[in-house]
């Protein structure tokens, strides 16, 4: 296809177009790959979730998706989507038993040391979602070598596919020393905003002057908003 672009109208008009050169955008035995055409019903939804209650890897449950289907090209999501709709599924509630032993755990670190702190945010259902802790020595370290420090949630997850992030730097022997933890809710740019605030509090407002991230969008704004000096 040929244009010709009017540069004082500032429209284009098609010169010649041959067909025959034209190549299909789609496939229809791949169109449900596209992101657009891929989609989990509730009724999938609920499978899913069935089956990773059952202790049903990812792998198995989709697989067994597809089969009973007649095949993944009849599947209106794929593996990754699998996935994603387990690390996506809001867990809020944590069991009375997990929050009651990690609030005694806290106190208990608290009573050995009240340098040790720890911040809860709660969502608008009294739930916890968001739990970040420093203890005396990340304080300490922070403080001398907080100058550099590298933040990201690719460490992994728990059951309740909540990310686990951690606030690194180095020491002057070059080994990793460690300034925070959390356990967050979701990746939001309010959990990300609440976690750096929380962080900086705890260490008397000290900012880093370079931090390094996953390049998350979301941690990335909330980042120009808090570590203004960095």
């Amino acid at each position: 296809m040929g244009l010709i672009m009017d540069r004082e109208k500032e429209t284009c008009k098609v010169a010649d177009l041959i067909l025959e050169h034209n190549h299909m955008l789609q496939l229809p035995q791949t169109s449900h790959l596209m992101v657009s055409q891929r989609k989990i019903s509730e009724l999938q939804g609920f499978e899913i979730e069935t089956a990773d209650d059952a202790g049903i890897g990812p792998k198995a449950a989709h697989e067994l998706a597809c089969v009973q289907v007649g095949g993944s090209s009849n599947l209106s999501y794929t593996l990754c989507d699998h996935k994603n709709y387990l690390r996506a599924k809001r867990q809020r509630e944590m069991a009375y038993g997990q929050a009651g032993s990690m609030l005694m755990y806290f106190q208990d670190k608290i009573a050995e040391n009240p340098s040790f702190q720890y911040a809860l945010q709660m969502d608008i259902e009294e739930q916890i979602a968001n739990i970040f802790w420093v203890d005396a020595k990340m304080l300490t370290d922070y403080a001398y070598f907080g100058d550099i420090v590298s933040f990201d949630t690719t460490f992994g997850t728990n059951k309740e596919s909540r990310p686990f992030g951690v606030f690194v730097g180095f020491n002057q022997f070059r080994e990793t020393v460690v300034f925070g933890a959390v356990l967050l809710y979701d990746e939001t740019f309010e959990s990300f905003k609440w976690l750096f605030e929380t962080f900086l509090k705890a260490h008397n407002g000290k900012q880093p002057k370079t931090i390094y991230t996953d390049q998350d969008f979301a941690m990335g704004k909330a980042v120009k908003e808090v570590f203004l000096e960095a």
